[in-house]
């Protein structure tokens, strides 16, 4: 396929300007590989850390997820999945690996403990709640898919056609993940206020 060709089928979610500079970076062009990680590294950080709740972690995974682009760039192809829809792809997998190896070790999340013997102290539950965003604190009880939904769609600003490619479901459960998370955001977020 020619590069007008390739050109065409560039989505409305990825610029063409993207497009050039994923070319020029499979290529180890110096500017567009900087370019890409200085676009992607702060997404997907942001993207780990909703799903991580640990900035250490997140920073792991999102350097682990941009050395594993680096790595993959020369294979990738335009077959119709954005370049982010792929990039957040591997951050997917990033992460879900992550959670089965800590699980297998049985690993404890230390900020989990004390926030569970913080529970106890009223002051310590007033500093948690001035520590944390109340959209932050309602995601940790969505479900993982859920949490993803949101994160995708309205902070990464993902079609669904995109979200649909990263997680690997059809638009349609996309869709019906999306409504129930903000049922359940919605419902989350006024018994806050009550």
């Amino acid at each position: 396929m020619t590069a007008n060709g390739q050109a065409a089928r560039v989505s409305s979610s990825q610029t063409l300007h993207e497009w050039e500079m994923v070319q020029r970076a499979q290529k180890f062009d110096q500017a567009a590989l900087t370019w890409l990680y200085q676009l992607y590294y702060p997404k997907v950080y942001n993207y780990a850390f909703v799903h991580l709740s640990n900035v250490q972690l997140a920073e792991d995974v999102a350097s682990d997820v941009m050395l594993k682009v680096l790595e993959s760039l020369p294979g990738y192809r335009l077959r119709g999945v954005p370049f982010a829809a792929w990039v957040f792809r591997i951050a997917r997998n990033r992460i879900i690996d992550l959670h089965r190896r800590r699980k297998r070790r049985g690993e404890v999340d230390l900020d989990a403990v004390t926030t569970a013997a913080e529970d106890d102290n009223p002051q310590g539950l007033a500093e948690q709640a001035l520590d944390r965003n109340e959209i932050q604190a309602a995601l940790v009880h969505l479900t993982e898919e859920q949490r993803q939904v949101i994160v995708l769609k309205f902070i990464e600003g993902f079609d669904n056609g995109s979200i649909a490619r990263v997680m690997g479901r059809s638009e349609g459960a996309v869709k019906s993940l999306q409504h129930r998370a903000l049922l359940s955001l919605r419902r989350l977020l006024t018994a806050g206020e009550a």
